[in-house]
């Protein structure tokens, strides 16, 4: 298929026009349609209504005949419509109801995933054969039945519209996909073709519409807290919606969306419903101990949180999510292309971040990802985002650098977040190049302890007992142990796990000083029958008790772990404060492990922590790191850590002091 070359001075941008008649075609007859160029500045309505105005005004995006065709179409969804978008332009604009907001017409954009490779369909392009992915050629049959289409509206399909074959074409479009979007008349998402159950999650999401604030979820009737619970886990688990283009795809987007699910046409309101009611049904059956971990299951909260996070983003030009929760989209996104995890969110990112980016797919996976650590680091002043490292498939990748293409499974606190290791020390970073492929990260910072025990993360992980046993909390061990396991959570502020529901709801009302977890009987078996069953149902204390069980003989301090547990049943332990802790330590302790330092402190580090490893808190930094001594003086990042007592800065009084000093770590 041959491509106009675009003209860069008219901004043009390629389009996708269907050909008439408009008739009903079979699945055997292909989709005709062109490729046109077009521009999007000098024939723009609003320059040609008015060159001349001095005073600008603030007036709804205007009503062309597109705008009428949307307005009928979301008419027919009960007038559940996303919010119009507010135009800054020339006032005359109001007069001018007829006219397109282009000379040549107007466009729509399609956000879509483009499904499994070799799995195409043909249509006809230019008058050409062209075989496309059969998922793209099921979501244009469905443009093609849009009202709208039969007015001439035009479309912008990345996969068409930009020459997948010139590679420095590609880089140059990539580069405007946040124009495109954000100057598009809607976007159309395009789930897929819908399925029996689809039907089911549709009418569950119009139901949150026409009653939206639903004090109970509970309440709701009994065919929407099972077959509308079914239905729309089956439906946040669609493949569109870890797609990683999606994200700045939706954010761009200020005027209109319509979201097709084959035949259904939805809202964004209708699916921050949706997904609203997954997390607020998992609330509400979680305070409901006994039955939270078997019925519902936790795993779907990460799905519906993203669902919602996703149809609730609107761009601004200070990223309101925070570059934390845009990376932790990107992170658990999927992409043919594993570049396009940074190259997909260029559009949304700070301008200083995004200005040292350029789109260059000549590039290796593990080259764009450092040059985007470096710039993050750069222009943030923070070392924050080293935090999110884990293991890397590919030895030569630097240690600091995060690999986005891999799951990341050690869930963080918000209010962890708001902590400060480091204090208000200012970052003292440089990069030191030792060829295309090697960057070292040299950073100032303090050497806190050194590793000295790990406990087990069953089944796969064994213990390593402590050489020492020494203690740096005296007769608030016991405390220092419970308050680890919970990452300390219940003497902060309030917050929640990123990508879960509020785990210590209740926690902090009832009691957060209180040990509950070393109240819980050593065996548990010689607990009172009646308290035993409610305990033992959790999912969180099977896990727990797998947990005490493999490091019962563990050493803190000079202690066994089993002899923190009482031996007898504790007429003061309370089942549901105990459950509420049970599920805080276990997502605390996912994919970590309990460690102890030479000095004693006490911590949670990376299961892939080992005795030996250092203990550092590095200017910048809100989380103290463990880091692996390698060859010639440098450093491993081996990932982020909870020390207690050492997370608001209580070191640098150690550094006034002249117990510890300042000195620069190379991390390779």
């Amino acid at each position: 298929m041959r491509y106009e070359p675009l003209d860069k001075s008219k901004n043009e941008i390629r389009v996708l026009r269907f050909l008439g008649p408009f008739r009903s075609i079979s699945a055997e007859e292909s989709i005709e349609c062109t490729i046109e160029n077009v521009p999007l500045e000098e024939d723009s309505f609003y320059s040609q209504s008015d060159q001349s105005y001095t005073q600008t005004q603030k007036y709804p995006i205007m009503r062309d005949r597109f705008t009428k065709c949307v307005d009928l179409r979301d008419a027919a969804l009960e007038e559940l419509t996303v919010e119009k978008a507010i135009y800054t332009g020339p006032n005359q604009a109001y007069s001018q109801l007829n006219k397109s907001r282009f000379v040549w017409g107007d466009f729509e954009a399609l956000s879509y995933t483009w499904g499994k490779r070799g799995d195409v369909k043909s249509i006809v392009v230019n008058g050409m054969h062209k075989d496309v992915p059969k998922n793209l050629e099921v979501a244009l049959r469905a443009l093609r039945d849009l009202p709208e289409t039969r007015l001439g509206m035009r479309y912008w399909v990345d996969s068409l519209c930009i020459n997948q074959e010139d590679e420095k074409a590609r880089n140059e479009q990539v580069k405007r996909m946040k124009a495109i979007y954000g100057r598009a008349r809607a976007v159309i998402v395009w789930l897929g073709q819908q399925g029996k159950i689809d039907k089911v999650a549709v009418q569950t999401m119009q139901h949150f519409c026409l009653d939206p604030y639903l004090e109970n979820p509970l309440m709701l009737p009994k065919d929407l807290l099972t077959d509308g619970w079914s239905a729309l886990s089956a439906f946040a688990q669609k493949p569109y919606w870890s797609r990683a283009w999606i994200i700045q795809e939706l954010a761009m987007n200020h005027n209109s969306t319509l979201i097709l699910c084959g035949e259904f046409q939805l809202t964004r309101r209708m699916i921050r419903l949706g997904a609203g009611y997954c997390q607020e049904l998992l609330k509400a059956f979680q305070d409901r101990s006994d039955q939270s971990d078997n019925v519902l299951g936790l795993d779907l909260w990460p799905l519906a949180s993203r669902m919602y996070r996703l149809a609730s983003l609107v761009y601004k030009p200070n990223f309101e999510e925070g570059l934390t929760v845009l990376l932790n989209l990107v992170r658990g996104a999927e992409a043919a292309d594993a570049r396009d995890k940074v190259y997909g969110i260029l559009g949304l990112l700070d301008p200083a971040i995004s200005a040292d980016i350029a789109p260059d797919y000549s590039l290796s996976d593990q080259e764009v990802y450092t040059n985007f650590m470096k710039s993050i680091i750069k222009r943030s002043g923070r070392l924050d985002e080293i935090a999110y490292v884990g293991t890397h498939v590919e030895k030569a990748w630097p240690s600091w650098v995060p690999d986005w293409r891999l799951p990341f499974g050690r869930h963080h606190f918000q209010y962890l977040r708001s902590r400060s290791a480091s204090g208000n020390e200012a970052m003292r970073v440089r990069f030191v190049e030792q060829g295309k492929n090697s960057t070292l990260l040299v950073c100032s910072g303090l050497q806190v302890d050194i590793v000295d025990g790990t406990a087990a993360e069953p089944p796969l992980h064994r213990s390593t007992q402590p050489r020492y046993a020494l203690n740096r909390y005296g007769s608030r061990k016991s405390e220092a142990v419970q308050q680890t396991l919970l990452m300390g959570h219940s003497k902060a502020t309030p917050g929640t796990i990123v990508g879960y529901p509020k785990a210590t709801t209740g926690v902090l009302k009832s009691g957060v000083t209180r040990n509950v977890l070393f109240k819980i009987p050593w065996p548990l078996e010689h607990s009172s029958s009646s308290r035993r069953p409610k305990i033992c149902q959790s999912s969180y204390f099977q896990r727990f008790d797998e947990f005490r069980k493999h490091n019962r003989g563990f050493c803190i301090g000079g202690q066994s772990f089993e002899s923190f547990f009482p031996t007898a049943h504790n007429k003061d332990l309370e089942v549901e404060l105990t459950l509420r802790h049970l599920r805080l330590a276990m997502l605390s302790l996912e994919q970590r492990a309990l460690i102890t330092t030479e000095t004693g402190y006490l911590g949670l580090a990376p299961t892939a922590v080992r005795q030996g490893d250092v203990v550092a808190i590095l200017f910048g930094c809100r989380f103290p790191m463990v880091l692996r001594p390698y060859l010639d003086d440098m450093y491993q990042v081996i990932g982020e850590c909870y020390i207690h007592e050492l997370m608001n800065g209580e070191i640098l009084s150690q550094e006034r002091d002249g117990h510890v000093s300042a000195r620069e770590f190379v991390l390779c």
